[in-house]
């Protein structure tokens, strides 16, 4: 039974993962320099480790029943991804020549990987919609029965799925060649992640809208 509670929360989660959203895009925007990208990898899977940790404890559920201070989670997490979108809609509008050049200054001047630990961190953790899923997929699927060191191992299983997904994803989006072809198609990348930002971050707002008229 442990087992199978293992393997179905494990692929379920990569699925989760490997679907497009903010985490993903990050891993984009900073993959034009690996320690970056790396960093932001191992952020977006420690802010899963909070989330999971919170859904098993019941933090999540009892932050979910405040209303107030779940609707101020949401506009957090919604301003923070729109500032996001805002600021590669805006890489984008610039040549192209402009965006390569300052691209590659970016590569070269940026060093160590604390910025990506703390961008990675915030995307993924100021995201309400990472809440909720891991409140309904961890409800689910772990009964009260579940004792506290199954439930440490269940955590332990989540990040680690998830920083050897988003650190392969960083590693190889991060090789000479990968680069290249990203620094051809900055525009149009800097387009789609700030789109997909603007997306989410809108669809929050849209929520939220929704909730205070109902």
């Amino acid at each position: 039974m442990l087992t199978s509670l293992f393997v179905t929360l494990g692929l379920m989660h990569l699925i989760a993962l490997a679907s497009p959203g903010p985490d993903f895009a990050l891993i984009l925007r900073t993959s034009l320099h690996r320690p970056t990208a790396l960093g932001a990898a191992l952020g977006i899977s420690l802010a899963i480790m909070v989330h999971a940790t919170f859904s098993l404890t019941g933090i999540s559920m009892l932050i979910a029943s405040h209303p107030l201070l779940f609707m101020v989670i949401k506009c957090c997490g919604a301003l923070y991804l729109g500032w996001l979108g805002w600021g590669a809609l805006m890489a984008a509008r610039q040549q192209s020549s402009t965006v390569m050049a300052n691209a590659a200054n970016a590569a070269n001047e940026l060093r160590g990987w604390g910025r990506g630990v703390r961008a990675g961190i915030a995307t993924n953790l100021l995201n309400p919609k990472a809440l909720v899923f891991f409140i309904g997929l961890l409800a689910a699927m772990v009964t009260p029965q579940v004792d506290g060191v199954t439930r440490g191992l269940l955590v332990g299983e989540l990040f680690i799925i998830s920083l050897c997904w988003f650190g392969l994803l960083a590693w190889s989006l991060s090789t000479d060649r990968a680069q290249r072809l990203l620094l051809r198609v900055q525009r149009p990348l800097n387009l789609v992640t700030g789109v997909l930002f603007a997306v989410v971050s809108l669809s929050i707002l849209a929520s939220m809208g929704a909730e205070l008229v109902a």
